[in-house]
């Protein structure tokens, strides 16, 4: 139900006051009466919808009157109708400077009087409503300024009080904020980031990785991947989730990044990377002038060779020294997968794809990203899983299994077999168009009989690898005698067989010099001497489980009990540690 307009009469004629009352009761509205302008003033707190006012009065004319409205914070905006004989051009410019709404002369007209009196109230209802609204509107802002606010503060909470490292960058690729945690890693300061690239602060091969990575997420893909970053001289292995930053509107207007440093390295330190010049034999020269080159390339990348001939550390070998050597290097053997699941670790796949699949899975090709992948053993591939891989190969893109969204990656895949794949593809086990696809950059890599030149260079290579696995300080010395019984022997195994020979050594010997009688290479090279210091009854298996027995034992005093420092002394898990304890009977210290 519409409420009545209230309007008062403002006259010093009660004739006046009277007719125009009556007049208005008639058209539905009420009325109140005031005989000069200081009575009205005295009634504006009833609450006036209109006022309808003559000129000509004593004391305070309807100008005047009219001026103290307008100056009035209560009552500026209430409509003025002045109500005069006056009729000249100088009376109505002197009504609308004063702030009167519209102009009425005596004698009036009723038919004029109602439809100026409609006419002003609708403007009024019309004020009313625009100011409602803005009163609304105001009190919506200032609502919604305090919930921002408020949720900027929590924001900045979580953003400084996380322990991951979080950045934001502009759709430049400049950093606009950081947190107090990737300052803490860098140890830099705010302002030593805020609005520099990635080619200003680390460097040409991290800025043309992340530019690849970002470039997508811009484009509205959300990008997970890890990269090495050398950092005031020290390696940092980083975890990445890259996702676009949109405004209200759904535009992509940066780029928010969330860092976690790894636990494992991403590259594995060796103590050295051999260089060509310290190989001798002719086939590994060759081998590696053609690694090199495949190095500085993208393409695709097929090792053949024997099994163990050592295709998996010439993979390593070019991934090093490529533009991707700041990303991840992975290895797959395709011949242990099951048939079943190859799919799903090649590819990934999403929750409740299949039964137990209870949350996403990154495949390998996934992982890889913006490094290299090792497929060893492709030749032992399913036929349907070649097609599969032969369509990544020509887009880089997939979905996982169970998936509908388009995952791209940008990954250097390298793949290594020890059969003939021309002989497969003549019998139709290996797809053409998938032999054709990898053949791009073929490297052979010969066995290790056909270069015993390099077995020295080799077998230290080897030795450094397993002293930082055993936890051995010192790197032992090969005994000439055992070199010599290396030299001499055929080395079926290659490199694999090499490297389990000098395991051999080095348990036997205790990390002390490797002498031929430690390699068990023969049975009438075992030496029975206490250079030995080992029973010729004793297994492999005995001897491996003194050796962890004495390491865990020796961390465990020197952490003085403590397991997660014995644990970090050793490399290793707390629950990993646990597990070893229990299975060789070893009590707290």
């Amino acid at each position: 139900m519409s409420r009545t307009s209230h309007i008062l009469v403002v006259d010093d004629e009660s004739r006046n006051r009277t007719l125009i009352g009556n007049f208005l009761e008639v058209l539905g509205y009420s009325s109140e009466a005031a005989s000069d302008g200081f009575e009205a003033l005295k009634k504006l707190g009833a609450g006036f919808d209109l006022i309808l006012l003559d000129v000509m009065m004593p004391g305070m004319d309807g100008f005047e009157f009219t001026r103290r409205i307008r100056e009035h914070p209560d009552y500026f905006d209430i409509p003025i109708i002045m109500v005069t004989i006056l009729d000249d051009r100088e009376s109505r410019l002197r009504a609308v400077e004063a702030g009167a709404n519209d102009f009425i002369t005596k004698p009036i007209d009723r038919l004029e009087l109602s439809i100026r009196v409609k006419s002003a109230l609708k403007m009024k209802e019309a004020q009313d409503t625009i100011k409602r609204h803005k009163n609304e509107l105001e009190e919506t802002v200032k609502k919604r300024t305090a919930e921002l606010v408020e949720s900027e503060k929590r924001f900045r909470k979580i953003f400084e009080s996380a322990q991951d490292c979080i950045f934001i960058k502009d759709r430049d690729r400049r950093y606009v904020d950081v947190n107090a945690a990737a300052l803490d890693l860098l140890q830099v300061k705010h302002e030593d980031i805020i609005g520099r690239m990635d080619s200003e602060l680390f460097g040409a091969n991290y800025d043309a990785a992340a530019r690849d990575i970002e470039s997508r997420v811009l484009q509205g893909q959300t990008i997970e991947s890890q990269q090495s970053l050398v950092w005031n001289s020290q390696p940092t292995s980083l975890d990445f989730i890259r996702f676009p930053l949109r405004d209200s509107t759904g535009e992509i207007i940066g780029i928010c990044g969330i860092v976690r440093e790894l636990a494992d390295p991403l590259s594995i330190s060796f103590g050295y990377s051999p260089t060509i010049s310290e190989y001798k034999s002719e086939s590994m020269l060759s081998t590696l002038a053609k690694a090199n080159i495949a190095a500085e390339t993208n393409s695709v990348i097929l090792l053949t060779g024997e099994t163990g001939s050592g295709k998996d550390h010439l993979a390593r070998y070019i991934h090093d020294r490529s533009s991707r050597s700041n990303g991840p290097f992975y290895s797959i053997n395709c011949a242990a997968i099951p048939p079943e699941l190859a799919e799903s670790e090649l590819f990934g796949h999403e929750a409740g794809s299949y039964t137990g699949a209870v949350r996403r899975k990154r495949g390998m090709l996934e992982l890889a990203e913006g490094g290299t992948l090792l497929l060893n053993e492709i030749g032992e591939l399913s036929p349907l899983m070649q097609a599969k891989l032969l369509t990544f190969f020509d887009t880089f893109s997939f979905t996982r299994v169970g998936g509908e969204k388009v995952v791209s990656v940008n990954m250097r895949p390298i793949a290594a077999t020890n059969r003939d794949l021309h002989k497969e593809v003549s019998e139709g086990s290996f797809r053409m168009d998938l032999f054709y696809r990898l053949n791009v950059l073929s490297i052979n890599v010969p066995p290790l009989r056909e270069r015993l030149e390099d077995l020295t260079t080799i077998a230290n290579q080897i030795l450094i690898r397993l002293c930082e696995k055993l936890h051995i300080n010192s790197l032992p010395r090969i005994h000439s005698n055992a070199i010599e019984a290396l030299r001499n022997y055929s080395w079926p195994g290659n490199i694999r067989e090499l490297r389990n020979v000098l395991e051999r050594g080095l348990i036997l010997s205790r990390g002390q010099t490797i002498s031929i009688g430690h390699l068990g290479l023969g049975k009438s090279e075992l030496s029975q001497g206490p250079e030995s210091q080992m029973q010729p009854e004793r297994s492999l298996y005995e001897a491996i489980g003194d050796t962890e027995r004495r390491l865990i034992e020796n961390a465990l005093r020197r952490a003085t009990g403590k397991r997660h420092e014995a644990a970090r002394l050793l490399g290793i898990s707390r629950f990993a540690l646990t597990r070893h304890m229990v299975k060789l009977g070893i009590n707290d210290v």
